[in-house]
């Protein structure tokens, strides 16, 4: 019976306030994509400085299937960037509008990443394409 009841209680749990995150720090950071999953990581300060189209050019040519992660807060002119690279490449990409995601100079304004684990030692731009 005490089995059934906290049954009961958990779908009353996810009916009023979502089915639970795994990992939802982790997600709040990554514009809802897990880090393993992610092949490189622009922050907003450097979505600003420079424009990283042509290494975005590059890994997407690739034969994996990514998709693009923009957080909305982005400038509509970077923003307007990133998804007409998207729309050259046919490559997936989404708008990430939440609360959750994190809006600050280092937090992730772009993310390129893959449906699977990539398990990448270096997700961070600057640090596998530096620039002056």
């Amino acid at each position: 019976m005490a089995s059934r009841q906290t049954d009961i209680d958990a779908r009353v749990q996810n009916a009023v306030f979502g089915l639970p995150l795994l990992k939802p720090d982790e997600q709040h950071q990554c514009l809802g994509t897990f880090y393993e999953r992610i092949e490189l990581k622009i922050t907003f300060s450097e979505a600003l400085r420079y424009d990283w189209t042509d290494v975005l050019e590059q890994l997407i040519k690739k034969n994996i299937k990514y998709q693009m992660l923009l957080h909305g807060q982005l400038d509509m002119d970077i923003l307007g960037r990133y998804v007409r690279l998207a729309n050259r490449y046919e490559l997936l990409f989404a708008i990430k509008n939440s609360q959750y995601y994190r809006h600050t100079k280092d937090s992730a304004a772009i993310i390129l990443c893959a449906d699977h684990a990539l398990n990448r030692e270096q997700i961070d731009i600057m640090s596998r394409y530096p620039r002056k």
